[in-house]
């Protein structure tokens, strides 16, 4: 297993733990006795109990949960149960997993704007060169390198035409896939002309020859960075918004964009070869897409269940536990079914790049 995948899981359990110590805080909180709090599901890695609870490292590390007494109806009743408790602290209970996601998006996102600055454009300088690059589907080596340019290096103009900043650049070799391009390169006061033929990216369509722009950067302070953060946080909320929107409108298309578990896990970690920022950067989204979409009002999520409580505090009267239970069952029943298909075809989509790399 490559080390970026092991960052990639560490990553995605720093995640998981979070959302479920935002439950299990409030619960406490708010006096509500606490059987267990694990992270991941299945068979018991690691386990110790600390006077009420049972603290948990299980095998499977897509997941995790915290058990409240008083959840099922088997559950005894009493004062420090959770059905015993007022709508509200309920509701406190089930928000703050989520409210834990996008509080750790915002950590992130803040600190890095704060230790390395906001990137607010790109110049004509090369940062990174990228060592593997996919061509239409084909893993190719990326052709930045194999023409010998090295990072700090200046492109000056590509086929005649003088480049004027960073974004003209870009948009060149995006417009230009699968084409022969003459760059005049500027290196330590010098200039020279190479030639270097485009690859197709193609699920945006656009040329590129591997490479990583150097970034402006934007250096802000405490309260700057965090509403950045916070801005940040929202726009990608919106652009989940807008995908979940896609997926009653155009199933089939979104279907084939969406990725389960594994795939996620596996495109955190290829995110890592491009260094620990564009890491982070994409820990953060990720933690906000957890933390939104268990707010959706979805049986078996946290959104599904809290819509439950908003039902009980307009009525005045609670939905009956146990036709609520079934609805629960059946909503867990179908995302479970969601999340095999896509980890099947997730792994499905490894192994056909496994496949091709050994060309079996």
């Amino acid at each position: 297993m490559s080390t970026n995948l092991i960052a990639a899981i560490i990553a995605f359990g720093i995640m998981i733990f979070a959302h479920e110590l935002g439950h299990f805080l409030v619960a406490k909180r708010v006096g509500i006795t606490v059987h267990a709090f694990a992270v991941g599901f299945g068979p018991k890695l690691v386990g110790v109990t600390r006077g009420e609870t049972m603290y948990a490292i299980n095998l499977v590390p897509f997941g995790g949960y915290v058990k409240l007494a008083g959840e099922d109806l088997e559950d005894g009743g009493g004062p420090h149960t959770f059905r015993a408790k007022s709508v509200w602290q309920r509701m406190a209970v089930l928000a703050a997993g989520p409210l834990m996601n996008l509080l750790l998006a915002l950590i992130l996102l803040a600190g890095l704007a704060l230790v390395l600055g906001v990137p607010s454009g790109v110049t004509n300088r090369i940062g990174q060169l990228l060592t593997d690059c996919v061509d239409n589907g084909h893993k190719v080596p990326c052709p930045a390198q194999q023409a010998g340019l090295r990072g700090g290096d200046a492109i000056v103009a590509i086929n005649g035409r003088p480049m004027a900043s960073g974004e003209e650049v870009i948009e060149t070799i995006h417009r230009n896939p699968h084409t022969r391009l003459r760059l005049v390169v500027e290196r330590d006061g010098r200039r020279f002309e190479v030639e270097v033929t485009s690859i197709l990216e193609a699920r945006q369509n656009i040329g590129l020859i591997g490479y990583r722009p150097e970034a402006i950067r934007q250096h802000l302070g405490p309260i700057r960075a965090l509403l950045w953060g916070i801005s940040t946080i929202a726009q990608t909320t919106g652009a989940l918004l807008t995908a979940l929107a896609a997926l009653i409108t155009h199933p089939r298309q979104a279907m084939d964009s969406l990725m389960g578990p594994v795939g996620a896990v596996t495109f955190l970690g290829e995110t890592a070869r491009g260094g620990g920022e564009m890491f982070l950067y994409t820990a953060a989204a990720m933690s906000v897409l957890i933390g939104i979409f268990n707010l959706l009002p979805i049986p078996a999520l946290d959104g599904g269940r809290l819509f439950f409580l908003a039902v009980e505090a307009v009525r005045r009267r609670p939905v009956d536990p146990r036709r609520e239970g079934y609805i629960h069952m059946i909503g867990f029943a179908l995302l479970i079914l969601l999340l095999i298909t896509l980890s099947v075809r997730d792994v499905a989509r490894v192994c056909t790049w496994c496949s091709k790399l050994l060309n079996f």
